[in-house]
């Protein structure tokens, strides 16, 4: 989720992992600063590593990976991925579907016969998409506390198996983690082996991703990360997760650097189809024809002018991001083990990109001053997994609240329809044919998150 977090700590940074060229000395100089700062923010532990052309040009850790007993985050470090394990999920249905031994417009019915799909047709697609309008575990009140025990795939569905869908398929879009737990149930009814064993021995191993596991609470993963919260400005260990709910969808493990092979491995065709992996990286078009920036576990958006696509992940007191600059041939990893969401990793990563594609560090926000017409037009509440959120007038400017917090905010008017919250995150309201359909949030560049307008 998208809540800014993280903690202060001593700064411990491991050699680069290859000699440098002046221009990446330069590089790794801006990095070391932009990290640091993240740390004085009270982060536990960072991996940054980056790649140019498929080439790790720059790999670091900094802080620790385990405050009790000292250990420095270094780029063997082992972190938490969380969501990005839906950016693995989604090339694994897609490579399935590239052998011949799925189809992605069939019902998801035909391989998980009990997903609770409640008459209706929906397709492995829509699965990947977040368009299925099947309703997610973590939208339910006592999602937390589930995501602490050790469920079962029948147990997990039972969760959510009696609730209606939240919408007709493909009608709209709403982030949805039981969806991407059914597609891992997809592969393993297909496959005949369990997700983990077959992530690791048609991905993992082939691509040299030597780090990288489905990995629980249970297993002992060397050079494994701690997870840590911030509790009234200090570090504390995070609570206790299973990683079973998140499962398929968010429980991968790996090295920055791993993350970089999985890049690599797809931008070179090693993994995927060029149909199939341009079908991954082509935002999604709803029913009425509205464009969703996200396609199959893939989010998309541009930092200034600048393409960027990749995937977020948060929990368990971890927090990651997984970005490329396609036109400028960049990869960027940025992994912590403090908080919840992607927030911080988010930040972190658009300065590091901002830094090496020559931009200032900062973006400077403006402050347009907004029409009467547009401002009324804006008005409203919207809601999303993530949770509502309910735009105001005051004073003539647009303002932001989250209902049942204290949380609120002016919003920064950059062009028509288009607000800023700060530096890091902006607003998209879509306003087809003069109706307000959508509120669309970017963070760091990457849309973030949908918010349908409610009322």
């Amino acid at each position: 989720m998208n809540r800014t977090i993280v903690a202060s700590v001593l700064t411990l940074s491991c050699a680069v992992v290859q000699a440098q060229a002046p221009a990446d000395q330069e590089i790794a100089r801006r990095v070391d600063v932009l990290a640091k700062e993240s740390l004085s923010r009270p982060v536990a532990g960072i991996s940054v590593a980056v790649a140019r052309d498929g080439q790790v040009v720059f790999a670091r850790g900094y802080g620790f990976a385990n405050l009790e007993h000292t250990v420095a985050a270094t780029p063997n470090t082992v972190f938490h991925i969380a969501s990005i394990s839906k950016n693995i999920l989604a090339a694994a249905v897609l490579q399935l579907a590239d052998q011949g031994k799925l189809k992605l417009d069939d019902d998801v019915t035909r391989y998980v016969p009990e997903a609770p799909t409640h008459g209706r047709h929906v397709t492995v697609q829509e699965l990947l998409n977040h368009t299925s309008g099947i309703y997610s575990f973590t939208s339910l009140p006592q999602a937390e506390n589930n995501e602490r025990l050790d469920l079962t795939h029948d147990q997990v569905i039972g969760l959510f198996k009696d609730k209606p869908l939240d919408f007709e398929p493909g009608t709209s879009w709403r982030y949805d983690n039981s969806a991407f737990y059914l597609a891992g149930m997809v592969v393993e009814r297909v496959t005949k082996q369990e997700y983990g064993e077959y992530a690791r021995e048609h991905i993992f191993k082939p691509l040299g991703m030597n780090s990288a596991s489905l990995c629980d609470a249970r297993m002992v993963v060397p050079h494994l990360a701690s997870g840590y919260e911030v509790d009234r400005g200090n570090l504390v260990n995070a609570a206790f997760l299973s990683w079973k709910l998140p499962w398929a969808a968010g429980a991968v493990c790996a090295t920055a650097e791993d993350l970089l092979k999985w890049q690599a491995a797809l931008d070179s065709g090693r993994v995927l189809s060029a149909s199939s992996l341009k079908l991954m990286r082509t935002p999604t078009t709803l029913n009425d024809g509205t464009l969703i920036d996200y396609g199959l576990g893939t989010r998309f958006g541009s930092v200034d002018g600048h393409p960027v696509f990749g995937h977020t992940g948060g929990g368990g007191g971890f927090n990651s991001l997984l970005e490329s600059f396609p036109d400028d041939h960049l990869t960027i990893v940025v992994l912590m083990n403090t908080g919840y969401g992607a927030g911080p990793s988010l930040a972190l990563g658009r300065a590091i990109a901002r830094a090496m594609l020559g931009m200032p560090e900062k973006k400077t926000l403006l402050d347009l001053p907004v029409p009467k017409e547009e401002l009324a037009s804006l008005l409203g509440r919207y809601d999303s997994d993530e949770g509502p959120v309910e735009n105001f007038e005051r004073d003539g400017k647009l303002h932001f609240r989250l209902p049942g917090t204290q949380i609120e905010g002016v919003l920064l008017r950059q062009a028509a329809n288009i607000y800023a919250v700060d530096e890091n995150t902006e607003v998209h309201f879509l306003v087809p044919n003069g109706r307000l359909t959508w509120a669309i949030v970017y963070v760091g560049g990457l849309m973030l998150d949908a918010k349908p307008r409610m009322r």
